[in-house]
């Protein structure tokens, strides 16, 4: 098999994230690989044991063809990633969600990545996303729901540059590996990182550290609970040039469901699109039942 058959797919974990993380690496590689080999790379927090990731590698080795690598980025480093008071999420998770950033780095020989969020089910083929062309981009992603509020889009081309509409979600990124090294966008990545408190966090970081090398890509591949045909229309308006990565069929057939957002799927029945988690996990329980046989 060729290097090009082979998917590069990294997720970031901590102890809260991690039995959810497990699902999703389940969807992926029942749902998302097209038949293509699955490389995957478990950044992990430092509080995690190599023990406690066991279901992980239990999962994927019942999947021929698949891999799965742990790695503790802080074991390796004593700086941490810094947050203040406005940050979107915990204290405790600040470190593990800004590993994607060291990326780059730790997938040293690898000249693409798909990064993927542990809160979010894939239902279909994800080659098309994985073979985008990044020739000129550092990174492909969804514009973000950010963009539907005028006070961000006017925060974000007035103090960063970013253009209306080109701010995307972290939680579903093609990543061109290597250009990131070659233009030092990923070590500047880092220690803006390192050294600047951001609400968004690596999220922020990355579409101002990229800006101007971040291509779009179609709303399918990122969908959210709260998003609405309106959404889209707003979209399709705000940047009429990409109105194609905005149909309305992107929310009756997504590819990726990521549920963003306090509300989550294992909490409440209450989240739209919360029957695509429930079939992911039915899905895993059916593959843990299977002891003797590897999935096709």
């Amino acid at each position: 098999m060729s290097k090009g058959d082979i998917m590069n797919v990294a997720y970031c974990c901590n102890r809260y994230y991690l039995p959810y993380t497990v699902i999703s690496i389940c969807s992926l590689l029942q749902n998302g690989r097209g038949g293509r080999d699955v490389r995957i790379l478990l950044a992990a927090d430092e509080s995690l044991k190599r023990e406690e990731l066991e279901p992980i590698f239990q999962l994927v080795s019942r999947f021929p063809g698949c891999s799965v690598r742990a790695e503790w980025p802080q074991k390796r480093s004593n700086r941490r990633f810094v947050s203040d008071a406005s940050c979107c999420i915990p204290e405790g998770a600040v470190q593990s969600a800004c590993f994607r950033l060291l990326l780059p780095r730790m997938l040293a020989g690898d000249e693409r990545c798909l990064y993927l969020d542990g809160d979010l089910v894939i239902r279909k083929p994800l080659t098309e996303l994985y073979d985008t062309d990044l020739k000129d981009c550092c990174l492909a992603g969804v514009t973000d729901r950010l963009c539907l509020e005028e006070s961000p889009l006017k925060r974000m081309k007035e103090e960063w540059g970013i253009e209306p509409g080109h701010y995307i979600n972290a939680g579903v990124l093609m990543m061109n590996l290597e250009r990131m090294r070659n233009t030092g966008c990923a070590g500047r990545a880092e220690e803006l990182a390192y050294s600047v408190p951001f609400r968004y966090l690596d999220q922020d970081v990355l579409n101002q550290v990229c800006r101007g090398q971040i291509r779009l890509i179609p709303k399918r591949y990122d969908v959210f609970p709260d998003d609405t045909r309106e959404d889209l229309r707003y979209l399709r308006e705000l940047m009429p040039e990409h109105a194609g990565l905005f149909p309305d069929e992107a929310l009756a057939s997504p590819a990726v469901v990521h549920y963003i957002g306090v509300k989550k799927p294992w909490h409440t029945r209450n989240v739209n699109y919360g029957e695509y988690w429930q079939e992911a996990e039915r899905g895993y329980a059916a593959v843990r039942g299977q002891r003797d046989e590897p999935v096709s």
